[in-house]
């Protein structure tokens, strides 16, 4: 089903091809987590590749994983297994065939992660396999004990170091997609000051790979930056974008007032922690006869009413019955963070309750990450592949990155090799000039009336997590929704200088394509949970709802 939302442009393109600096590449990747640096690895090493980090190449969802990687490597497992897996927690919303298409090559790009220089954890001389709620095997493959991300990154990013053909823009805020004759030809980006100095990148192709949107939300396990942003530009220049309802929200992030919501793995839970109210009692048989090994939105539903049950702010994670030396060992990270807040993991309970984790939904691709606009690739958290359905998997989501990542960068370049497209420097700006200008477009974007924006963004933040979070209805969809249109008709026709302004724009955009769908989908399925329609309504398996601007001009 196709939904039009009328595309609040932000037109903040305002600029003259002669002033503006110009670059040109072949492939244009955007985005520096585990998609896009996969992406640009896959690229034929002839061509010419520049990476946009909104920040550091070094801060991303991607670093920040801490579970592993889920793939198929024990002698015990099959890849049957885990398709079975990710089927069932994908709550009839999977597409088999690229289910299939992903889990089987799970085991070839772990080998290519061995290959640049990333080290597994590892039992005597085999790579050490855990396991995580919702898998029937143990098959995660982690580094560094709990901090998977960082092992990951690091060797991806030094990689990408070697390669002489990979450009990385590092602070490289991107405004919009340039597109022209109905393809994407490019970005327009800021990476300098003052902030109103835009750069256009003309590229042959676009992956983009900016992942998630947990900033959307009051409480997320996401950094700063996961604004929706590649979102946002791909609806704008006209992509497809579906799912957007299917937020998974993590079961247990640490919760400390006044403190950083940190996440506490799932194999923290894989490896035998309990989750007790505050009055020590063990719930989560009373919720689902799997426990604490359930999917992650059974627990993060189970905890919330028991939360409302007890009148209590969270929930704890009980790992004092293991042993105190091994806890330490395992899981490094989580207990020197904890530890910051006075917290010992292994002899006193850790506080925690959900928080915005991932988004199932996205920008729409195919199993080779091509998108509905031509020269547009997308991968990673910001793309809906049909692996995820209405529900993710534990550790699918590198997985995940690495397979479309690496389809993306190849089948890009090979594109890019043998495009028709004149990339001559006279064409390209005459190209540009035929672009518009915010001025052309509306007649209030210069208005002088100050916007707290700080405010605006904390009242989306507030709405979004009362609202549209872990238990959903109708009239609390609404009222939401309600709020970010009014907020949008004085903030989305603003031409804004600022990185914040614009990260606003598009967290209202894609506030509003998250409101609709849920509003839309009048079911419980996977991660959404309609309070007022509880059950899964058999005619919307396998049914997506999707939006799309219509009469989009290049």
């Amino acid at each position: 089903m196709y939904t039009t939302l009328e595309p609040p442009r932000r037109y903040l393109v305002s600029f003259h091809p002669k002033v503006h600096p110009h670059f040109f590449t072949d492939v244009l990747v955007i985005g520096g987590g585990l998609a896009g640096l996969r992406a640009a690895l896959a690229v034929d090493p002839s061509l010419d590749v520049i990476l946009l980090c909104k920040s550091q190449v070094t801060q991303s969802n991607s670093m920040n994983a801490q579970g592993g990687i889920a793939s198929v490597w024990g002698e015990s497992d099959t890849f049957e297994s885990h398709i079975s897996d990710t089927l069932t927690a994908g709550g009839d919303l999977c597409d088999p065939d690229v289910v299939e298409y992903i889990v089987r090559r799970g085991p070839e790009e772990i080998q290519k992660l061995i290959e640049i220089g990333m080290v597994f954890d590892l039992i005597g001389e085999k790579i050490a396999l855990g396991r995580e709620g919702g898998h029937a095997h143990n098959r995660i493959l982690h580094a560094l004990g709990d901090a998977t991300g960082k092992e990951i990154i690091r060797a991806a990013v030094e990689e990408a170091h070697r390669r002489p053909n990979i450009r990385i823009w590092e602070n490289t805020f991107v405004l919009d997609l340039l597109t022209s004759n109905g393809k994407c030809r490019g970005a327009v980006v800021n990476r300098s000051k003052p902030d109103d100095h835009h750069e256009l990148i003309w590229a042959k192709q676009t992956i983009i790979c900016t992942g998630g949107i947990g900033q959307l939300y009051r409480e997320t396990s996401n950094p700063d930056g996961a604004t929706g942003d590649g979102v946002a530009v791909a609806y704008r220049a006209g992509a497809e974008v579906r799912d957007m309802e299917f937020v998974q929200f993590h079961p247990t992030v640490l919760y400390i007032a006044g403190g950083s919501r940190s996440l506490i793995s799932e194999a923290v839970r894989g490896e035998g922690a309990f989750l007790v109210d505050k009055n020590g009692y063990r719930f989560m048989q009373d919720y689902d006869p799997r426990g604490e090994l359930a999917p992650r939105d059974v627990v993060s539903r189970a905890i919330v009413r028991q939360m409302n049950k007890t009148n209590h702010s969270n929930v704890y994670l009980d790992l004092t019955h293991k042993d105190a030396e091994w806890v330490h060992q395992r899981f490094p990270t989580i207990s020197a963070h904890c530890m910051k807040f006075g917290i010992d993991i292994a002899a006193e309970r850790i506080p925690v309750r959900p928080g915005t984790h991932y988004l199932m939904g996205g920008i729409t691709i195919d199993r080779d990450g091509r998108t509905s606009l031509p020269c547009l690739w997308a991968a990673g958290e910001c793309a809906s592949s049909g692996l995820h359905g209405a529900n993710r998997l534990a550790s699918n989501s590198l997985l995940e990155a690495l397979v479309i990542g690496e389809s993306c960068g190849r089948l890009a370049g090979q594109a890019a090799t043998f495009s028709s497209d004149d990339y001559q420097i006279r064409p390209i700006l005459d190209l540009a000039d035929e672009r518009k200008t915010s001025e052309d477009e509306t007649g209030d974007g210069d208005s002088d009336e100050p916007i707290d924006l700080t405010d605006i963004r904390n009242s989306l933040k507030s709405i979004m997590w009362r609202h549209a979070a872990v238990l959903r209805n109708a009239e609390g969809l609404t009222e939401a929704l309600e709020s970010c249109r009014r907020w949008s008709q004085y903030v989305l026709f603003r031409k804004f200088n600022s990185v914040d302004g614009c990260e606003l724009q598009n967290m209202l955009l894609v506030s509003q394509l998250i409101l609709q769908g849920a509003l839309l989908r009048e079911e419980t399925r996977g991660a959404h949970n309609r309070e007022d329609f509880p059950e899964s309504n058999p005619e919307l398996a396998h049914h997506h709802f999707t939006f799309q601007v219509s009469g989009v001009s290049g």
